[in-house]
């Protein structure tokens, strides 16, 4: 499998954007295996919500299985919603914590079948933003809580061989293309809003050649400034602000030589050392859980497979909770 573009693959002809109808009760206990999958904080909730599980591997649910949300009380995964749009993966997520709303925009099913609307969900799923970006998958979304506004960067327009190296801002009503240049195009980079810097800082990922990339941007709002490196070039990685460490953490991507979890405080990156950590993996999902004062981390693929277990961080030590 192709770790550029990493989808389920499928021949069926396009699908609406319309969501699909709700799903009759699940007895799954958790969301299932997954690469590509997205974790947020959603303060609404007080809890770590999931969206997207469920593609990445060799076998997928249909294409027109509705995207589910589940929420991590800590001790178990509850599902919140099983009626949003056509599931995808490698979409941008974020949240929005002025409106307390998920934002998702784009992601891809598998080769052919990308998509380029916006959806919000707040408890319920609505489609709004009108064009902006367009068809977008490999991407990443970051809130700049500062400004008020998601900030989507790069990814590929459904084409494994391109890339794109735009910048686009999302108000809650409208999309607005900001700035094109700035860093190099690229997919599977990591992106996180740093509350410390008050900027959105970008990291790594994989040009449309294939080079992979440790180089480190943020965006003020106005322009991307260069911000020095992570250090060993890495793809496929994750970010998310932790609280407690007051720094921006990294975590997973390729090449694969274990978690390989890195704290940036004040962008100057550095390794976290652990007694134990989740075994290697990159597509997982990571997401400050603002109540509880943890990282959560969900899932991804590894060396042994597509992955469906959960992993906290209290700033030390991991636990695998489930």
């Amino acid at each position: 499998m192709s770790v550029w573009f990493l989808a389920a693959c499928s021949s069926s002809p396009p699908l609406p954007v319309n969501p699909s109808p709700p799903l009759p009760p699940t007895t799954e206990t958790g969301p299932p295996a997954s690469a590509g999958h997205s974790l947020v904080y959603a303060a609404h909730l007080g809890m770590v919500v999931l969206t997207n599980a469920g593609l990445g591997g060799p076998a997928s649910p249909p294409p027109s299985t509705p995207t589910r949300v589940w929420g991590w009380t800590g001790q178990e995964w509850q599902l919140l919603d099983s009626s949003g749009p056509p599931i995808r993966n490698l979409a941008g997520v974020t949240y929005d914590t002025r409106r307390q709303t998920l934002v998702m925009h784009g992601g891809t099913y598998a080769l052919g079948r990308s998509y380029g609307e916006t959806w919000e969900w707040s408890g319920s799923w609505r489609q709004t933003g009108g064009i902006g970006p367009g068809v977008r998958d490999h991407t990443q979304l970051a809130f700049d809580a500062d400004r008020g506004r998601a900030v989507l960067f790069g990814g590929s327009g459904g084409n494994p061989n391109e890339a794109f190296s735009d910048t686009w801002e999302y108000d809650g009503a409208t999309w607005t293309r900001v700035a094109a240049d700035g860093p190099g195009a690229r997919v599977h980079h990591a992106m996180h809003y740093d509350p410390v810097t008050r900027r959105v800082a970008l990291a790594g990922g994989n040009t449309p050649g294939g080079q992979t990339l440790g180089d480190v941007w943020t965006w003020d709002g106005s322009r991307w400034s260069p911000a020095g490196s992570i250090g060993a070039p890495r793809s496929h990685a994750t970010m998310a602000f932790d609280r407690g460490l007051g720094a921006l953490v990294l975590a997973g991507g390729l090449p694969a030589a274990g978690l390989g979890l890195l704290a940036g405080r004040d962008l100057s990156w550095a390794p976290i050392s652990t007694p134990s950590e989740p075994g290697a993996r990159y597509l997982t999902g990571l997401a400050y859980d603002e109540r509880r004062r943890v990282l959560v981390l969900f899932g991804g693929d590894s060396p042994g497979g597509l992955q469906a277990d959960t992993w906290e961080f209290d700033g030390s030590t991991w636990r695998r909770i489930r």
